[in-house]
Formats: structure tokens, C-alpha cells, sequence
């Protein structure tokens, strides 16, 4: 099917079918191209209300307190790694934690947080 006139060199021909075909398309494209756009804002916003749900479970599940003294123990790992240094810390067996076995630090944390509060505290 052509869509140009009939006296038209063929070259001309093609190139004005694809632009009618082209322009006939348009409103599609930009249909496709918004639809895109919503679906994908939808999951963005789905997944941001996923990932506030997941950490607000245990606030709903407990209540607004603080568990297993992680920051308790965290202050105390910042501030023997700043006192006895890098090396120390990575063999230190702390006996107040995991009572009454104790716990072997170096080994068993990640020290980022600690290093972090160590760089800090030393500026």
C-alpha cells in the first residue's frame, strides 16, 4: 500500500508511506512510552513503601525500644579499637559479651561502624 501519489519517483514513494505510517504511530509510541513510565513509578513507589515496611516490622511487632544492646556493645567495640588500636581489636575476646562464654570480636563483627566512629572521634 503506498501512500503517496502515483506519479511520485519511487524513493519518494517509500519515504512519504513511512512517514504516514510513522505519524499514523505517533500517538501510540507516546501512549506506550507514558505507560512505561507509570508502571515503572509504581513499582518504584511500591518498593520504597516494601523496603519502610520491612524495617518499621519490628516497631510494630515490639514497640519503640531498643533490643539485645547492639548500641551498648557497639560504644564499647568503638571505644577498645580507638584505645588499643586496629591490630588489638581483631584479637580481642571480649568475656562481657555472649556471658558466660564470651565472644571473640575481631572474628565474629563487622569493625566499619567502629572505625567510622574512631575516625570521627579522632578529627
Amino acid at each position: 500500500v503506498c501512500f503517496s501519489r502515483p506519479g511520485a519517483p519511487r524513493s519518494k514513494q517509500r519515504g512519504g508511506a513511512m512517514a504516514a505510517a510513522s505519524a499514523a504511530l505517533l500517538p501510540c509510541r507516546l501512549a506506550f512510552v507514558v505507560g512505561l513510565l507509570i508502571v515503572q513509578l509504581l513499582f518504584l513507589l511500591w518498593f520504597l513503601w516494601a523496603a519502610f515496611d520491612i524495617r518499621m516490622y519490628p516497631i510494630r511487632d515490639y514497640g519503640m525500644l531498643i533490643h539485645e544492646f547492639d548500641p551498648w556493645f557497639n560504644y564499647r567495640a568503638a571505644e577498645y579499637m580507638c584505645e588499643h588500636g586496629l591490630s588489638k581489636f581483631f584479637t580481642w575476646y571480649d568475656h562481657m559479651s555472649w556471658y558466660p562464654i564470651g565472644r571473640p570480636i575481631g572474628t565474629t563483627t563487622y569493625p566499619g561502624m567502629q572505625i567510622t566512629a574512631c575516625a570521627i572521634r579522632d578529627a
